[in-house]
């Protein structure tokens, strides 16, 4: 294997690597695409760019290791925040009140990085980027010469829902349409950020999946809040019948996404909201 390359990278296709970790990273003769959660692959590696996907921790582990070592960093304008304070990050779960640390979790903490460059000006010929939002406002995948299509954490792959039933996201119609987006991309190889890298043929399944069990969550809230719930008893009743864990992570987590669904379906004309009593209610229409 070539020296400059990550010591543990997995050839994929042309000069596309897959870097294995907790998260699936991506290197195409020097340009890196997201980290691994260990820089020791990278201690041999030629870097000279960054691509983060997004700005959860899990996704930029090292990239101040990389930007020590020289490399420049390009985050989405609208993640760029999240890559320099992860602070913010933890800030927003909680309404940006201040989280005690028995709240929080390695998942939600990260080492801030400079962001030198925003990916809405990249011009990189090794990758071209391709806006997938939903799960962060600025996620975005990243399209290699070779045709491989790294999504972060815009597709959840059919195996993957049995360990992590109620996927984060912040806009689960933002979510929809970029799984659409990912299904049309002409590429050879899609390398979710968390799962098996999988070839084209084998998208459209996992996509339709994927927008099925949006749907599903969807119908779970129209159908149960024909009786009208506290927004606290809307999370408790998603993330019992999608059988999440109860810890203060899963918790957190699980506040977010159903709210995103609830404002989804407000949008929609489908639900609507009240304050009664100082709580704030949910009743389908």
């Amino acid at each position: 294997m070539d020296s400059n390359i990550p010591y543990n990278a997995r050839h994929l296709v042309g000069d596309t690597y897959v870097v294995p970790g907790l998260t699936n990273a991506g290197f195409v003769r020097g340009l890196a695409i997201d980290t691994c959660e260990d820089d020791a692959p990278y201690a041999v590696a030629d870097i000279d760019l960054l691509g983060i996907t997004h700005g959860h921790a899990d996704h930029f582990a090292v990239a101040h290791v990389l930007r020590a070592n020289g490399s420049r960093v390009a985050a989405a304008r609208d993640d760029a925040s999240l890559v320099e304070n992860p602070d913010i990050n933890i800030r927003g779960m909680f309404s940006w009140a201040k989280p005690g640390d028995a709240l929080t979790t390695k998942l939600f903490r990260g080492v801030p990085c400079e962001v030198d460059e925003y990916l809405e000006d990249w011009g990189d010929s090794r990758a071209t980027t391709i806006p997938l939002p939903g799960h962060t406002m600025g996620h975005t995948g990243f399209l290699t010469l070779d045709g491989v299509l790294f999504t972060g954490d815009a597709l959840y792959l059919t195996e993957l829902w049995e360990r992590h039933p109620l996927p984060y996201a912040i806009d689960p119609g933002m979510v929809a349409t970029s799984l659409e987006t990912i299904r049309s991309v002409e590429c050879s190889w899609v390398v979710p950020a968390h799962g098996r890298p999988i070839e084209r043929a084998e998208v459209g399944a996992h996509v339709d999946y994927h927008l099925t069990q949006l749907a599903l969550i969807e119908e779970l809230l129209l159908e149960r809040l024909s009786i009208e719930k506290t927004t606290e008893q809307a999370v408790a009743l998603v993330s019992e019948a999608r059988g999440l864990s109860e810890n203060p992570a899963s918790y957190w987590l699980a506040v977010t996404t159903v709210k995103g669904f609830l404002g989804e379906l407000l949008d929609q004309g489908l639900i609507e909201f009240f304050v009664r009593e100082h709580a704030g209610w949910w009743r389908t229409l």
